[in-house]
Order: C-alpha cells, then structure tokens, then sequence
C-alpha cells in the first residue's frame, strides 16, 4: 500500500500528481500483473486526496496503460506491453526512412547485450523457441520467391528469432525494449534485406549466420555470441545503407 500523503509531497505538487506518483509506485514497484488495488476509498485515505482525485489518477493510468478499469470492479494491474512505443517508433521510420539507421545503433547496443545474456541464462524452452525461429525463417528462406508476401515471411520468421533470443536473456525489461522495437524491426528488415538481395547476397547464408549466434548461445559462449552479433548488425549496416543509397530521392 501507498505510504506517503499529501502532506509529505513537496511544495506545490498537485493532489493529482501526489496521486499518479503514489499510484505508480504501487502499481509498478509492489503490485503484479493481474492484481486488483484497493478500492478508490481506501487510496484516497492512504493517500491522503479525495476519491475524485483517485478516480481521475486511475483514468490517466488506464490510458497510459498501466492498469484496466472495468464498471463494478477494482482497478487491475495490466500485463507491460510496449505498445504505445511501438506505434511511436513506426510512425517515426515511416515519416523518415533513414530513422533505420538510428534504429540499428539501438540494435547495436540491446542485441549484443541480448546475446551475451542468452549464453548466461537461457534454458531448454527459450532455446526451442529460437531453433523454431530459426527453422520458420529456413522455411521461409526456401520458399522465397520474390514476392512481397514471401519476403514478408521471411522478415517475420527473423524478427520471431532477435525476439526469442532477447526472451531467452532473462531479463524482462530488456524483452520489453526488443518487443517495442518489433514492428519497426520488420520494416528495417525488410529494407536490409533488400539490400542485401541487391548486393547478391545467399540467404541461405543469412540463416546461417542466426544459426551461429544461436549455436554460441546453446554452448554457453557468451563472448563468442557477443561477437558473432556484432558480425551480424555489421553486415545489417552495410545492407542498410546500400538499399538506402539506392532508393535515395536526387537531390
């Protein structure tokens, strides 16, 4: 439960901001996900504002997210998802399509570090779940016909693998950021891929190389998957600024 009230709150914080800072410690340091908070009476004397005070703090809460309000029951803690930054991040690459490139010195820093840990942590259902990645995106690869609808396939299966392997890490915020990222991977995936199709790149190469930084990680090599990821988003930089040099408008 809250513990500090109004009357703890520094010098001219409204009964709504004590309220939200209150609600949000509760919510994200002590509650879980699915737990049901007290009811708007009992916040409001612990807290130290009025119910109508709670109840507007629960509204902004349940539009940031946090928590889901439902007529006749308590307010209850939400599973985290990350889908209010994903809708932010995609606009942002649509609006500029060199964004990607910011995008993978992102990548750069939570995949390595993805990797490492994945050798650390990872047990037999997080390493299932990237070979079944892996042999969704050898199907995909298989069946490449250069369509839109094939290579969006293809794209599908290798987001589904840099997500298992951030899953297989062990840490949670972590797996939250790399699924944030996940609709605007795709399309950066696309745009690489088509770089590296343009360069005449094999795919069967490509899969190889998830392969790799999958066998480390199996092996508990956490210093070779760190460096097989590198070798990877290195590649990826190359693929993308080629594709991006190419369909560059003149200037």
């Amino acid at each position: 439960m809250p513990t500090a009230g109004a009357d703890d709150a520094p010098p001219g914080d409204t009964a709504l901001a004590i309220a939200l800072r209150e609600l949000e410690e509760l919510i994200v340091g002590q509650a879980e996900a699915g737990d049901q908070l007290p009811a708007e009476a009992a916040l409001a004397e612990s807290i130290g504002v009025s119910r109508l005070t709670i109840r507007e703090a629960l509204k902004v809460l349940a539009g940031q997210g946090l928590i889901e309000l439902s007529r006749g029951r308590r307010p209850t803690v939400r599973q985290p998802d990350s889908t209010v930054m994903s809708r932010f991040l995609s606009v942002a690459i649509r609006r500029d399509s060199r964004s990607v490139l910011e995008l993978l010195s992102i990548r750069r820093s939570l995949e390595v570090l993805s990797a490492s840990e994945a050798a650390k942590h990872a047990g037999r259902a997080a390493l299932a779940a990237m070979d079944a990645a892996l042999d969704q995106m050898q199907r995909a690869a298989d069946a490449l016909d250069g369509t839109d609808e094939s290579v969006a396939r293809y794209n599908t299966a290798d987001v589904a693998f840099h997500e298992a392997l951030a899953m297989a890490s062990g840490n949670r915020m972590l797996s939250l950021l790399l699924e944030s990222l996940a609709s605007s991977l795709h399309h950066s995936f696309t745009q690489s891929f088509a770089g590296f199709m343009a360069a005449g790149g094999d795919i069967d190469d490509a899969v190889r190389e998830h392969r790799r930084i999958f066998e480390l990680v199996a092996k508990g090599d956490a210093l070779g998957a760190e460096r097989a990821m590198k070798r990877h988003l290195e590649r990826t930089a190359r693929d993308l600024q080629s594709h991006l040099s190419r369909t560059a408008p003149p200037a």
